[in-house]
């Protein structure tokens, strides 16, 4: 005897976007989810025009966010239930695990992102500190922060790509975290790197 299936969430699209709204609403009837329009979603799908308002997230169910990865921050803190934070350009694939991950009261996340959480849970845990960076770490973290890679960051700055990954290496061990998106968010929860 087969076990009987699970009803998929319903869901219900608020983005700005009309072309994008008309992209999740294809890729989620194709699959079978049923779409509404009114508060009785069991999963909320926004984009970054949310991020002013993003304590009104608070009360939906479960919610999938597209877009900035500062959603990777923000959802823990907001959310009681299942969540997702997914780029805008998310794959037919990556949106109903997340759409799926979420309902299931799970938190979804990118596998480039999976550190995120991991280096902002360090640093709370470190609390504040009289962390001191050189002008030039400085410099290198506010680069970072613009997403520049490290032969940009090296061009822009005139030195070289290795001299930019000496700094880099320097700033994870100075910040105690483990990658680029972990060192930003260190960054500015220090107000090293105003946004």
């Amino acid at each position: 005897m087969t076990a009987p299936l699970m009803a998929l969430p319903t869901v219900r699209i608020a983005v700005t976007n009309a072309v994008m709204g008309a992209g999740l609403a294809a890729v989620l009837t194709s699959a079978g989810f049923p779409l509404t329009q009114g508060a009785e979603e069991d999963v909320l799908i926004v984009d970054d025009s949310w991020l002013t308002d993003a304590e009104a997230l608070a009360d939906a169910p479960a919610v999938v966010a597209l877009g900035s990865p500062d959603w990777a921050a923000l959802l823990p803190e907001l959310m009681t239930a299942g969540w997702a934070a997914l780029p805008a350009d998310a794959t037919p694939a990556e949106l109903l695990a997340g759409v799926l991950g979420a309902a299931a009261r799970l938190a979804v996340l990118p596998p480039d992102q999976v550190g995120l959480l991991e280096d902002l849970e360090v640093a709370e845990a470190a609390g504040p500190s009289d962390i001191t960076l050189t002008p030039r770490e400085l410099d290198v973290l506010n680069l970072l922060a613009l997403g520049l890679s490290n032969k940009r960051a090296a061009r822009d700055l005139g030195v070289s790509e290795s001299t930019v990954k000496f700094h880099v290496a320097s700033l994870y061990s100075k910040l105690g975290v483990q990658s680029r998106a972990g060192a930003v968010a260190r960054g500015i929860g220090l107000g090293l790197v105003s946004v």
